[in-house]
């Protein structure tokens, strides 16, 4: 298969921001535009060896270019009368990606199986950011300029066994090696009285930006071991066992080598009460994989103040233990199903922006592990087909979904929520199936309760609102 695209991605952002005392700062109207471009192809191969054999291949390439265009305008509140000011930007960069995988599968007549895959990738991407102050309707300065590159690489094989051990039960054996490799760039420039202006970054005078050129490399090895267990009709258990062995190498700016290992264990167990009405409890070890670009200096999309976001080569994996319990009713005529899950994480060395500042005069603040904490929720959905009022094609949806967490913040000093954790979301939807018109149509409805997600960071606390999304 082939396809190509070109969309236009229209945002239109307000901001508003108060200083310690609550008093007006700024505010903020924003207009982004971004256009990108490219096309791609895949291809898959399903070959059936003979009765006990088969293998499949999968390959995929993505190329692509987009452009960026921004305008900004801040008024200034904290002076009387307010003071407006004004910036454009523009923002082109290149995205390639590029993908192989497949597996082999082999059936013994005991009926055992053998299994291999493998997989390996590329995404690189490319981003040159330039920002302008506005002077007047024909006239701009440039006070910023940011190139940023990097190209991540996977390449993964993994292999198992699985047999019977006894009567409903069996047992795979296996093991996983992966390799991932980030390498990263970046320059910056900024407009300044000092220094000497460069080419290389834009006509500007270039900045020097710890840990902008790095490469990151991780080796993990995963043997696993997976148990399932047909207690009865009605019941079933499945107890799996992994243990993660990896070394991650750091080079560039920056050498560092560091090697972490952790045993991940899962219990999951099934039990029909009825035909309609399903359990299902389970406990099991999460553990993060990590973001290499924490690692690395990189541009700092969230925050116009600071540019940059300082990379973090002391990272380390944030994990959890997960206790869920979740039940799923069917209602009688298959008219729709209802289902819950009720949970609790306990986390542990939590990933979260944290301050790193070594000159007052230019704060930052980085990713990096902020400690223990812990959150718990309640999801309730229900899809029910409306054949009770003769809609049988008729589709109604509803979920929501409740959650709190808590944190201690390592720059404030006091418990907040985690970043990134919902106070709540519902979600209604339907959609009708018109069969004879080979057509149907629907509506969807997200909202999320309000002051539920805070950003916290070195310099501000963000309130996103809770707008709804149909």
């Amino acid at each position: 298969s082939a396809r190509g695209y070109n969309p236009l991605f229209y945002t239109e952002s307000r901001e508003y921001s108060m200083l310690g005392d609550f008093s007006p700062n700024d505010r903020i109207l924003e207009v982004q535009k971004r256009n990108p471009q490219g096309g791609g192809v895949s291809t898959n191969l399903d070959y059936e060896i003979n009765s006990n054999s088969s293998a499949r291949f999968n390959a995929t390439w993505t190329d692509g270019k987009h452009t960026g265009d921004t305008q900004r305008k801040t008024t200034d509140l904290t002076v009387i009368p307010n003071i407006d000011s004004f910036q454009s930007e523009t923002s082109p960069g290149i995205y390639e990606n590029w993908e192989i995988g497949g597996d082999y599968e082999f059936n013994t007549e005991a009926g055992s199986r053998w299994k291999i895959l493998f997989i390996s990738n590329s995404i690189e991407r490319g981003d040159t950011r330039e920002r302008f102050d506005v002077l007047g309707e024909t006239s701009k300065k440039k006070n910023l300029f940011l190139d940023s590159w990097s190209e991540t690489k996977e390449r993964i094989a993994r292999g198992s066994y699985t047999f019977d051990i006894f009567e409903a039960q069996d047992l795979e054996i296996g093991a996983e090696r992966a390799q991932t490799i980030l390498d990263s760039t970046l320059a910056l420039g900024i407009s300044s009285t000092t220094g000497i202006p460069s080419p290389l970054v834009g006509g500007l005078v270039p900045i020097p930006v710890s840990n902008a050129n790095s490469t990151v490399e991780e080796m993990r090895y995963e043997p696993f071991l997976i148990h399932n267990w047909i207690i009865s009709q009605d019941m079933s258990l499945e107890t799996s066992v992994l243990y993660e062995d990896s070394e991650i190498m750091q080079r560039g700016d920056v050498s560092k080598e560091r090697d972490f290992d952790f045993v991940k264990p899962k219990v999951d167990f099934r039990y029909d009460l009825t035909p309609q009405l399903q359990l299902r409890g389970t406990i099991e070890k999460v553990v993060e994989q990590l973001t290499f670009n924490d690692f690395v200096a990189a541009t700092d999309d969230q925050d116009e103040d600071s540019n940059v976001q300082a990379g973090n080569t002391d990272l380390r994996q944030e994990w959890y233990w997960n206790y869920e319990i979740n039940s799923e009713y069917r209602l009688p005529n298959d008219i729709g199903v209802f289902s819950g899950r009720l949970y609790y994480e306990d986390w542990h060395d939590r990933i979260e922006r944290m301050d790193v500042t070594v000159n007052e005069a230019q704060l930052q603040s980085a990713n990096g592990n902020i400690g223990d904490g812990e959150k718990n929720g309640l999801d309730v959905r229900t899809s029910i087909r409306m054949r009770m009022i003769g809609l049988p094609n008729l589709l109604i949806t509803v979920r929501s979904t409740v959650e709190d967490s808590k944190i201690i913040d390592p720059i404030l000093g006091v418990e907040r929520r985690m970043m990134g954790s919902w106070r709540g979301r519902t979600n209604y939807a339907f959609r009708h199936d018109l069969p004879n018109l080979n057509l149907n149509y629907g509506v969807n409805v997200q909202d999320s309760f309000e002051g539920g997600r805070l950003r916290y960071d070195i310099d501000d606390i963000e309130y996103g609102r809770g707008d709804p999304f149909w």
